[in-house]
């Protein structure tokens, strides 16, 4: 059965199915493969629950109306949801970087539908399989904001080809995901593979006036792009007026000044408002309704997320950490909090060779800060350093959960972030009830 035949299928469906313990009946099943499941194990299954049809790598099943056999499931399933990219043909806009991706494309995606029918990725679906799945959602919107992540080279070349973008903006380079990209420079360059897709499509990048970097590898790329900057191709700038914890801006949009009041924390939020204007602007949103859809904005995605509890007030940004991401972070909260502050970190992942240095590095940076205490977790924060007067070190989540159930902490301003294999979110309770 061809793309095309499969495509005539999931029109008469009910949606894609990858996971039989969730509705099945009329659906399409994809029997996707992982380093922890196979979905080819549960075929019978998903027959026996209603779906439309089975799309499988088992060779033992014979082909037959309701099963399709393919070499591969996931190339079958980024095949079928480019198809219907291109029939349904929204404007799409992809956004990848080192930070601020996803709150980038959730403040974009409240920016843009104050003027036209979206659809933008849900949570954090940005990888192979969760860009498919989110192009497989499309039903005739006019845009869509689709997030794309990566930690090897060559995913971004991939996931443009299967989303195929008519604008594209990198938020920065980073350090982050340095074990499969190997530098700062090979950061760059996987990112950069978004504005090659662009060049060679006729698309346009959006970049940050003030990020010369991205400039450069945009002129080196050849693709045609759209600058936020005072003066520049869309004459936005963001200024930060002050931060009580929440971010208080005022956006310049040539004469006119428009207020905007966020639930956000961190001036390093203000570059993912910045961005969210300027894609608004390019896309003809007017500046008050640019500046009451960013006000409107409630982040609930343990990303700059405030959350006062009976005993201590908590920033939680625990889905993602790098080098940079950590000192931004910090930065934002002795900037606003009054003493006592207290910061929990766990550890930064996917460093490669770089992660003793890097964590060695941060450490002895927050040691140069005025932070009332300090706990540590994690394997590779507790091989660089040791506990000290305000300073605690644990090896695992488990360790800190058990001193904190102890110690009760009362009446700090916390900064809880990680990444997120160190699933800090669990902490919550322990800091907040």
């Amino acid at each position: 059965m061809s793309t095309e035949q499969i495509y005539q299928e999931f029109l008469r469906s009910t949606g894609i199915c990858t996971d039989t313990r969730r509705e099945a009946d009329g659906s399409l099943f994809f029997a996707l493969r992982g380093d922890q499941y196979d979905g080819n194990r549960f075929v019978e299954d998903a027959l026996n629950k209603g779906c439309r049809l089975a799309i499988t790598e088992r060779e033992d099943l014979e082909e037959s109306a309701r099963v399709v056999v393919v070499p591969s499931v996931l190339e079958q399933l980024q095949k079928l949801a480019h198809y219907h990219r291109m029939q349904v043909a929204p404007r799409l806009v992809a956004i990848t970087g080192s930070n601020g991706k996803t709150t980038t494309k959730e403040l974009m995606a409240a920016v843009l539908s104050s003027g036209y029918s979206l659809i933008a990725t849900r949570g954090n679906l940005n990888n192979h399989i969760g860009v498919p799945l989110t192009l497989l959602t499309l039903n005739r919107e006019e845009v869509a904001v689709v997030e794309m992540g990566a930690n090897h080279p060559g995913e971004i070349a991939e996931l443009a080809r299967i989303a195929a973008p008519d604008v594209g903006l990198i938020t920065n380079v980073g350090k982050a995901h340095l074990e499969g990209f190997g530098s700062l420079h090979g950061v760059l360059d996987a990112k950069g593979e978004l504005y090659s897709y662009l060049a060679a499509h006729g698309g346009r990048a959006i970049i940050d006036g003030g990020d010369q970097m991205l400039i450069r590898k945009a002129e080196e790329l050849g693709v045609e792009s759209e600058v936020i900057a005072p003066g520049g191709d869309l004459p936005v700038a963001i200024r930060l007026v002050r931060q009580t914890p929440f971010l208080e801006a005022e956006m310049v949009l040539g004469d006119e000044v428009y207020p905007i009041s966020t639930k956000l924390v961190g001036a390093y939020n203000l570059q993912n408002i910045l961005l969210a204007a300027g894609t608004g602007l390019y896309f003809g949103i007017s500046g008050g309704a640019i500046a009451g859809a960013i006000s409107g904005y409630l982040p609930e995605n343990q990303r700059s997320q405030m959350i006062e509890g009976g005993r201590n007030s908590v920033v939680l940004d625990s889905y993602n950490a790098n080098p940079s991401s950590m000192r931004e972070a910090i930065d934002g909260l002795l900037t606003y909090a009054t003493s006592p502050t207290m910061i929990i970190l766990g550890d930064m992942a996917e460093l490669g060779d770089a992660s003793e240095q890097e964590h060695r590095e941060l450490v002895q940076w927050i040691g140069t800060l005025n932070v009332g205490r300090v706990l540590l977790t994690g394997p590779n924060f507790y091989e660089v350093c040791e506990s000290s007067d305000n300073r605690s070190v644990f090896r695992g989540r488990s360790e800190l959960e058990t001193f904190l159930r102890k110690e009760k902490p009362e009446g700090y301003h916390i900064l809880l972030k990680g990444s997120r294999v160190m699933e800090l979110e669990r902490l919550k309770p322990l800091l907040i009830d």
